[in-house]
């Protein structure tokens, strides 16, 4: 094995603290030991101690030179150890050894080995007749399944069905068929779990590579009816003639290719991986490096807006006659459902204002320019200064909305215009001398060049004034303040570019 880091050599300082411990030998317990036997990177690791643990916690973090976070939780008292890779958890053991391991959420999580038994070459040496199993943990990591360690738990703690589904997609395993049945049994206790550990647990599903794949189990228990109500509105809500799909399983599979779209290699599948080295390996991009880090930045939000953007459909569905449906307002609609779902599971606030502003934009993409032409400098600019680090995820966003709009296969004759479009919106800059003007052209020298007062129509004197230069309309420094002035009495009610559709349709509903 080669698991552990520079963080997991505290636990070898450690081993002499637990030799001499008199309540009893203190255990490596859960991830730690699970990871070190799949050959997993371990950053951090739980040490499971009788008797008096805060004592145990500050005799640790003495010999390891930090200090004790102490952190109360629902169901027990965790001693943070910060590192400098890493950290351990000092947690007190619960009861015996036995009953400990007994009241863990999982057999893969329920493994321990004595940190006195730790081998000189730490977690990267340890061999599997040295780990204490009492549940079949080796056997459901050679199965490559999850499944819970007795009923009791899920009853004693709602919130480890989530745990279940997080950890399944993280290894890639499967959630053994008698947990998925308790998991539908019990889905609609999670309202027991307070919000801020759901929260939490839904920040770490959606951060995943294979987030889709966790989607699809809360989908198919019950889950997803606990966690997001207002997405299941939109079962058996039709969008005919544009959609293939109805509301609900349009959402899903607009989850699934924003997850496609961010992998970080080409999926197996014929089809995805050509739409994904056309997007990734073909565009052209300029600086792939940079494109990719603001997805990151943002994937837990995108993610999360790719599976609500259309939440806001059910409740503003309208049919034309003739049996066209329409769906005016959605994204507004849709925008204040998903901040408010987000606000409810404690998200953080970061995440939440980016779904938020995802799912509201989330059309824009497709209305920057008219069909069959080129967007403006003019109209890039507004994009860039409305959405900010926003514009590649939600240009990622649209790809994938257009790819679960139809049958994906046909829009693959067209993908390399679908990809023009976005790298065309993402990349754009100012020209070079528009670049130069700008700074010249701020907030005082318009306020001196009209005697405007600081406020709403100073602002708007100013978003006008950096469109024309943007749009290279004005290229000097007294014709944008000429430009300043002359617009000082204009009503800012001014008609805006046209209101172009995707590359290929000028619906702006779907």
């Amino acid at each position: 094995m080669s698991a552990g880091g520079a963080a997991l050599d505290g636990l070898l300082v450690l081993r002499p603290l637990a030799e001499g411990w008199a309540a009893g030998p203190p255990v490596i317990v859960g991830g730690a030991i699970r990871d070190a036997l799949l050959n997993r990177p371990i950053r951090d690791a739980d040490i499971a101690v009788p008797g008096d643990c805060a004592d145990f916690a500050e005799k640790a973090a003495a010999l390891l030179d930090t200090h004790v976070v102490s952190i109360g939780s629902e169901n027990l008292s965790v001693h943070h150890l910060p590192l400098a890779d890493g950290a351990i958890d000092v947690v007190p053991m619960q009861g015996d050894r036995i009953s400990d391991l007994a009241r863990r959420d999982l057999p893969i999580n329920a493994m321990a080995l004595l940190l006195s038994d730790l081998p000189n070459g730490g977690l990267a040496a340890v061999t599997r007749t040295q780990v204490i199993d009492l549940h079949g943990g080796m056997a459901d990591l050679d199965d490559r399944v999850v499944r819970f360690t007795t009923p009791a738990v899920v009853e004693a703690d709602p919130l480890r069905m989530i745990r279940a589904v997080r950890f399944a997609t993280e290894l890639g395993f499967e959630i053994e068929p008698a947990s998925r049945e308790l998991i539908s049994k019990h889905a609609a206790k999670l309202h027991r779990v307070s919000a801020e550990r759901v929260g939490a647990e839904i920040g770490k599903l959606f951060s995943l590579e294979g987030a889709h794949n966790g989607v699809a189990v809360l989908n198919s228990t019950g889950l997803m009816d606990a966690l997001f109500p207002d997405l299941t509105l939109g079962k058996g809500v039709e969008q005919r003639p544009l959609h293939v799909r109805d509301v609900y399983q349009h959402q899903l599979s607009t989850h699934e290719w924003v997850n496609v779209l961010l992998s970080d290699s080409a999926p197996t599948t014929p089809l995805s991986s050509d739409l994904w080295t056309a997007l990734w390996m073909h565009a052209g991009w300029s600086e792939i490096s940079a494109v990719r880090a603001r997805l990151m930045n943002h994937q837990v939000a995108l993610k999360l807006a790719s599976l609500l953007h259309d939440i806001g459909k059910p409740a503003t569905r309208t049919v034309e006659q003739g049996g066209r449906t329409r769906f005016f307002g959605h994204a507004e609609l849709g925008a204040e459902m998903a901040e408010a779902v987000c606000r409810r599971w404690r998200l953080p606030n970061a995440v939440t204002a980016a779904a938020e502003t995802l799912i509201r934009h989330h059309l824009r993409p497709g209305q920057v320019a008219a069909p069959g032409e080129l967007p403006t400098s003019r109209a890039l600019f507004r994009f860039h200064r409305d959405l900010g680090d926003a514009v590649a995820p939600l240009c990622w966003l649209f790809l994938a909305d257009s790819l679960a709009t139809v049958d994906a296969s046909t829009l693959l004759p067209r993908w390399p215009g679908y990809v023009a479009h976005v790298r065309r919106i993402i990349e754009w800059a100012p020209s070079p001398r528009a670049a130069d003007l700008r700074p010249l052209v701020d907030g005082h020298a318009v306020m001196r060049a009209t005697g405007v007062a600081p406020g709403p129509e100073l602002g708007r004197i100013l978003d006008l004034v950096r469109e024309a230069i943007a749009a290279e309309e004005v290229t000097s420094e007294p014709d944008a303040l000429a430009l300043a002035r002359q617009l000082v009495h204009v009503d800012s009610a001014r008609p805006t570019s046209a209101d172009p559709g995707r590359p290929d349709s000028t619906d702006r509903t779907a």
